[in-house]
């Protein structure tokens, strides 16, 4: 059963606070007789809504709803008119309100449902965000560079170490077809073998030198349904080290990242549970799959015994 809502009721009178309070959905109401208190009450208390009653002889709601917006940019806000306007509600709107409505138009058991709806949309955006934050934080616990691409060879994702090592920006390359950003890859052994594990959907390793950078490449990729997770580093010419790279990175993969990876999940199941409609959960759900899938390519290629000879091309 999902949690109820908890309403921070700004002005009106003390009857419609009560009416909230016995509303389906709702857990709690908090009331304050106008927008002074409403910061301290923020920041003092766990609230996931608000209502606003404007009074035009005595609450200015478009300036708690100001305020608020100054420190709480996202909570949802609902102001709720006794004489409502069209002037009224555009101030509103242009102000950051999640809805307006009128007295004369809604009860207060719409005002209610209009709370808990808005309340819930807001915890499981908050919620995704959080499990995107764990995916992102499970990626940088990744040492060496690192670059995921889709299946159209978009970037949708780079580290800080392959920003240095490309001398780019995930700013300037993230949403970029890497092939654009990087043509005189084309051609090379790096654009053969990473069309090669992607049309194969088998993972690769390889050596390639990048003349533009002047430096020279040790590529392991590995394919997904969703694309591509490329990691490389930069190595002396003819100086091969994957062996031992790739045996030190299925470590951290194995132990390490795994017991994140589960952690994850096991947020996005209860999530899941208390918001079935939340949106983006399938794409945190296909990045930790992707994850699995990594971690699973790395044991395979570490394990075989002629790893250093076998898929080297230079």
């Amino acid at each position: 059963m999902e949690e109820g809502v908890r309403v921070l009721h700004v002005g009106g009178p003390d009857e419609h606070s009560r009416a909230l309070a016995d509303a389906a959905g709702v857990a709690d109401v908090v009331s304050v007789v106008d927008g002074a208190a409403v910061t301290d009450v923020l920041s003092e208390r766990d609230i996931d809504c608000i209502a606003c009653e404007d009074e035009p002889d005595s609450l200015d709601a478009v300036g708690v709803l100001r305020r608020v917006r100054d420190t709480h940019p996202a909570i949802p806000f609902v102001l709720y008119a006794s004489n409502g306007s069209e002037g009224l509600a555009a101030d509103a709107v242009s102000a950051g309100a999640t809805d307006y409505m009128r007295a004369a138009d809604a009860t207060l058991a719409d005002l209610a449902d209009a709370l808990v709806s808005a309340s819930r949309r807001y915890r499981a955006e908050q919620d995704v965000a959080l499990l995107n934050d764990l995916a992102r934080n499970v990626y940088e616990r990744i040492t060496e560079a690192f670059v995921t691409v889709d299946r159209e060879w978009q970037v949708s994702y780079i580290n800080e170490e392959a920003e240095a090592l490309l001398e780019v920006t995930a700013d300037r390359v993230v949403g970029e077809n890497v092939w654009e950003v990087f043509p005189e890859a084309i051609g090379s052994t790096f654009y053969t073998e990473c069309n090669r594990a992607i049309a194969t959907q088998t993972p690769v390793a390889f050596d390639d030198a990048f003349d533009p950078l002047g430096k020279h490449f040790e590529v392991r990729a590995y394919p997904s349904e969703e694309g591509l997770s490329i990691h490389f580093q930069h190595a002396a010419t003819g100086e091969s080290t994957r062996g031992d790279h790739l045996l030190a990175l299925t470590s951290v993969l194995s132990y390490d990242l795994a017991d994140s990876i589960e952690s994850a999940r096991a947020a996005l199941t209860a999530t899941r549970a208390a918001n079935p409609d939340a949106e983006g959960l399938e794409d945190v759900e296909a990045a930790l799959d992707r994850m699995d899938d990594l971690i699973t390519h790395s044991i395979t290629l570490a394990n075989e015994e002629d790893y250093s000879t076998t898929h080297s091309t230079g």
